[in-house]
């Protein structure tokens, strides 16, 4: 193996190393917009509006910022929601909810948020209610949570009719969006690519002079 072979070896091996990094949302499954999930529970009220029911208007912020706007995600009384991200994230998430300028007295709503790196097992990681977030006065109420650990997916099951007994609440929690803080894998530094790469050149040597 040549020099310049080893020196493209190393190379490639960079460019996937810096591919790798890069932050993605990979998946999005719910009862109400899509396949099902991982989280779907016995039964599951879907929104009578078929734009609640679009998933793509959810934002979603991987760098742990970012805000909503007007357009959102009904999960549907006891709906869930399922995203997967690659890289992994970890704590704390936000999550906005529309609340139609603030927090309803009628249309109370909650979440269970859950964490998972198999999209099989899930952990609960808390609730958000749109009655104790953070209300920004003319939108939604902001809510964070906080947690150990990293998931590759985090799951969302509307709980609205068994936290809140008397809500008038007919499509669930309504999600504006999600931000989470993806965790981007450490590269290689370039001496170890280029260690590596001529380990690799050595033995492609070796096998030659042996034949």
């Amino acid at each position: 193996m040549s020099l310049k072979a080893i020196f493209l070896s190393a190379l490639t091996a960079s460019a996937f190393m810096t591919g790798a990094a890069s932050a993605a949302v990979i998946g999005i499954e719910s009862d109400c917009g899509g396949t099902g999930t991982g989280l779907t529970g016995s039964s599951f009220s879907c929104s009578s509006d078929a734009n609640r029911n679009d998933t793509g208007n959810i934002e979603i912020f991987e760098d742990g910022t970012g805000a909503g706007d007007d357009d959102f995600f009904s999960l549907g009384l006891g709906g869930t929601l399922v995203v997967e991200f690659d890289p992994t994230f970890q704590g704390p998430a936000i999550v906005i909810e529309i609340t139609n300028a603030s927090g309803s007295a009628q249309h109370q709503e909650a979440v269970e948020i859950f964490g998972s790196n198999d999209g099989i097992t899930f952990t609960s990681l808390g609730i958000a209610d749109n009655q104790s977030g953070v209300n920004d006065g003319t939108r939604g109420v902001s809510t964070s949570l906080s947690f150990a650990g990293t998931f590759a997916f985090l799951g969302f099951r509307d709980i609205s009719q068994s936290f809140f007994a008397g809500t008038s609440s007919t499509d669930g929690f309504d999600i504006d969006a999600i931000s989470v803080n993806s965790v981007t894998p450490v590269p290689l530094p370039a001496s170890a690519l280029l260690l590596l790469a001529g380990v690799g050149g050595l033995g492609a040597l070796r096998a030659r002079r042996k034949s």
